[in-house]
């Protein structure tokens, strides 16, 4: 059963997030002004600081704090339309506090004004230039949820061809990870879901595609082939629209022989580990995502991960 805290939670989704629409520049908007909102306080933990910073030309903040020992890399959600950096200060700054982590938003460009393949390719940039940076000095982590958790995936698989260090594990938070809009829980969750709609993530994919093809990996990675892929952590709520988008992501993974560890709770909204401040469940669910990525960082400094080492 959810807490009481999760249920308020996801009376407070259905009120300020979830519509229904008639036209995508109605989409847009209202997502821009739910996502990019002051909802709930979005404080940095003790010990944590931001700076801002460009890397690989994107715009974006750091998370640091004092003698790091690991780089993560984190692309937000918000459907490719919107999102904030500041929303994900008490996730990311609870990681950055708990690994001894620096943690990079990224700000990529967003859709309808830059639709597909803008995101991926500031995903990319960003995590390239983060890899020259480091100079396999700290182990690297890359992390993000819904549309991020698709930039996590589609990044993943650009690395890997492109022969870059591959990060010591990833996160996925409830990736959106298939834009064919086929999955069954797209429409059997869509009323259940406390966030997003069936008509909601036909709209935002539309407005993100502009005409790309939806069964392209790297706009629906959980078509693509993973072998090589690092350890991989997926999070899920059963009764939301992208439950299936989770599991085929660890099908895929699992088939190519991918260490993959998923959290699948009941009763959730979308992406609920980033709501940890008010949520128990998220409070445990962050110590577990803290526990994955520090048992595959604990490796000497200089240890990197390439295709041809993984194969």
């Amino acid at each position: 059963m959810a807490s009481t805290q999760a249920e308020i939670l996801k009376i407070a989704l259905r009120i300020r997030v979830k519509r229904e629409f008639g036209s995508k520049e109605a989409v847009v908007k209202h997502l821009r002004s739910a996502m990019n909102s002051r909802m709930l306080p979005c404080p940095l933990p003790a010990g944590v600081k931001m700076r801002k910073d460009v890397l690989g030309g994107i715009h974006g903040q750091w998370l640091e704090v004092s003698n790091p020992r690991m780089v993560m890399l984190y692309l937000h959600g918000g459907a490719f339309i919107g999102g904030r950096l500041e929303t994900y200060h008490p996730f990311c700054g609870e990681l950055a506090k708990r690994l001894s982590a620096r943690i990079f938003l990224a700000d990529y460009r967003l859709a309808p004004e830059h639709p597909f393949p803008a995101a991926p390719d500031d995903a990319f940039a960003t995590y390239a230039a983060l890899v020259r940076g480091e100079g396999g000095k700290l182990p690297i982590v890359i992390a993000g949820d819904s549309a991020g958790g698709n930039l996590t995936l589609v990044t993943l698989l650009r690395a890997r061809d492109a022969g870059l260090r591959l990060p010591a594990c990833a996160i996925a938070l409830s990736p959106g990870a298939d834009a064919t809009g086929k999955l069954w829980s797209v429409k059997a969750n869509s009323e259940a879901d406390a966030m997003l709609s069936k008509s909601i993530i036909d709209h935002a994919i539309g407005i993100y595609l502009n005409g790309a093809e939806p069964t392209d990996p790297h706009v629906s990675p959980s078509r693509g082939h993973y072998a090589g892929f690092p350890p991989l952590m997926l999070t899920v709520s059963e009764s939301e629209c992208l439950r299936d988008d989770a599991y085929m992501v660890a099908q895929r993974a699992r088939e190519a022989g991918v260490p993959v560890q998923m959290i699948a709770r009941q009763d959730m909204p979308h992406v609920w580990p980033i709501f940890n401040l008010f949520l128990p469940e998220a409070k445990k669910d962050v110590t577990k995502i803290a526990l994955f990525i520090q048992r595959h960082t604990d490796q000497p400094a200089g240890v990197t991960r390439t295709l041809g080492e993984l194969a």
